[in-house]
């Protein structure tokens, strides 16, 4: 075990979460949930740049 662990695990708590029903659960356990963004220009970025440079790689080793 490592040190972080061991005084985490030795902090008290003092906030107690309140008691919930079984919707209240589920409530806030969808909401944590965070689904991913759609396709966007960052990601099209990094497949466009890890394309151009597997290109430019395969050309060189050719070349």
């Amino acid at each position: 075990m490592d040190l972080q662990s061991l005084v985490a695990a030795h902090m008290p708590n003092r906030h107690r979460p309140s008691q919930m029903d079984a919707a209240a659960e589920d409530r806030y356990y969808r909401n944590q949930i965070i689904l991913p963004p759609p396709l966007g220009l960052r990601l099209l970025g990094l497949i466009a740049t890890t394309a151009g440079v597997t290109l430019f790689l395969t050309g060189v080793i050719k070349a």
